[in-house]
């Protein structure tokens, strides 16, 4: 019974190692209140959150230029098409559906928009002179 014990407990942390190794780049120490894991996915940066007991809380993934969303950025097109998109930011959270926030550039205009079950909200809207 113990070495069955020992093997599913030596299985388990070497699931967790492998699971963990390749993406996360960097961990904050754990505080009280939890703690965060930098990591690189499919070329995105991404932060992901964890409570003091280890559930997950947040995760944030930056999708630069070079790598942006296609859906997202058709999505944001048919209301915005004189617009370039320069960044997005995905944000999931347990049991909440995914929001997107967009930046968006032109030659007149700066614009922060907001995408979340499918309805686009500007945020913020700065001219340029």
């Amino acid at each position: 019974m113990k070495k069955k014990i020992f093997s599913i407990a030596l299985a388990m942390a070497c699931i967790l190692i492998v699971s963990t190794s390749f993406a996360a780049a960097d961990a904050s120490p754990v505080s009280k209140k939890g703690y965060t894991v930098q990591s690189l996915i499919d070329g995105r940066e991404s932060t992901t959150a964890y409570n003091k007991n280890g559930k997950w809380v947040y995760t944030i993934q930056q999708y630069s230029p070079d790598n942006l969303d296609n859906n997202i950025v058709q999505k944001v097109r048919t209301v915005y098409a004189d617009y370039g998109v320069t960044a997005i930011q995905k944000i999931e959270q347990p049991g909440q559906d995914a929001v997107y926030i967009i930046r968006l550039e032109n030659t007149k205009s700066l614009k922060t928009v907001r995408l979340s079950n499918g309805e686009i909200e500007l945020m913020q809207n700065f001219s340029k002179k």
